[in-house]
């Protein structure tokens, strides 16, 4: 069983975070890293049908609000870390992992005043970790902006290195970045729309401003110094939790069904191991690997005797 267990419940709302290995800085703020992650993002949420609702890129971890109507996010997530992973070691001739762990999923569990406070968090990161003072300035992939204009897609490259034109110039494909509006708002007007979040946006920096007091922001100054794969001095290692939101009793009810579906989960992967395949899981959970079940009967060679 995975640790934790994921599910594939296509109604679920996904709060994603991707982080480097040793938290090393390769996805910097630069008109170039925005393209090249822009452009596979883009590709593979048209082509897995992934609904997003906030993104922003930081130099050493990804965050995404996400929904999955095809019960697809594990292969979202697996393809655009695969692509930019191997993009990005092209990019700075590297090679080795460019992630430094399994990629965190949190559940936002209600759609309304969840989903709003994990939008907020995702487009206001860069100011939230004290990196600039407005996280409508970060020079990186950021949705703060598109937010504001959400039903205008951002397009965007995608290079096929693996498929050349005649003159052997490698394909490209555009593609459009799509940002779902949040429920709550859907009903508004575009404009309307985005007069309200504009005043979300900014309500929350105040408070952010206010919290922060007169420590100084890291500043774009500085961020421009980095070099690619320099490392924080200071780098958070805890463990984020399941589930995102602010309300107590949700939390208990979600642990709550979340440990019973463990020991569904437990007892029918140990049915399954054991051989019987026809095992029923959970609803929207992951089955064990069949290579990892035990075979259902002795493995004999066969040994070929070729007479003199």
């Amino acid at each position: 069983m995975g640790n934790p267990l994921r599910t594939k419940d296509p109604s679920l709302y996904r709060l994603i975070t991707t982080r480097t290995i040793r938290a090393e800085m390769w996805l910097m703020p630069s008109a170039k890293n925005t393209k090249l992650i822009g452009g596979i993002i883009a590709r593979y949420q048209e082509l897995l049908g992934i609904e997003i609702y906030a993104y922003t890129i930081l130099s050493n971890h990804i965050h995404l609000l996400i929904k999955a109507p095809r019960g697809n996010s594990d292969e979202f997530i697996e393809n655009i870390n695969r692509e930019i992973a191997r993009r990005i070691n092209w990019k700075y001739h590297r090679e080795g992992p460019l992630w430094g762990r399994r990629y965190s999923e949190q559940i936002v569990l209600d759609e309304e005043e969840d989903l709003l406070e994990a939008f907020l968090y995702v487009t206001l990161n860069p100011t939230r970790h004290g990196l600039i003072k407005d996280s409508s300035k970060w020079k990186g992939l950021n949705s703060f902006h598109h937010s504001l204009r959400d039903s205008t897609p951002r397009r965007f490259h995608f290079t096929h290195y693996s498929v050349k034109n005649e003159e052997d110039i490698p394909v490209k494909t555009t593609h459009s970045l799509t940002l779902s509006p949040l429920p709550q708002f859907k009903e508004l007007s575009a404009k309307a729309r985005g007069k309200k979040i504009k005043s979300l946006l900014y309500r929350r920096l105040r408070e952010y401003w206010e919290q922060r007091g007169d420590v100084p922001y890291l500043g774009q100054e500085r961020i421009d110094e980095q070099l690619p794969g320099d490392t924080p001095r200071k780098v958070s290692r805890s463990p984020r939790p399941h589930c995102y939101t602010k309300c107590a009793h949700k939390l208990r009810e979600y642990l709550k069904e979340r440990r019973l579906l463990i020991a569904r989960y437990a007892e029918a992967s140990f049915q399954f191991r054991l051989g019987r395949l026809d095992t029923q899981f959970p609803a929207f959970t992951f089955k064990p690997p069949l290579q990892r079940a035990p075979r259902l009967s002795s493995f004999r060679p066969v040994i070929s005797i070729i007479p003199a």
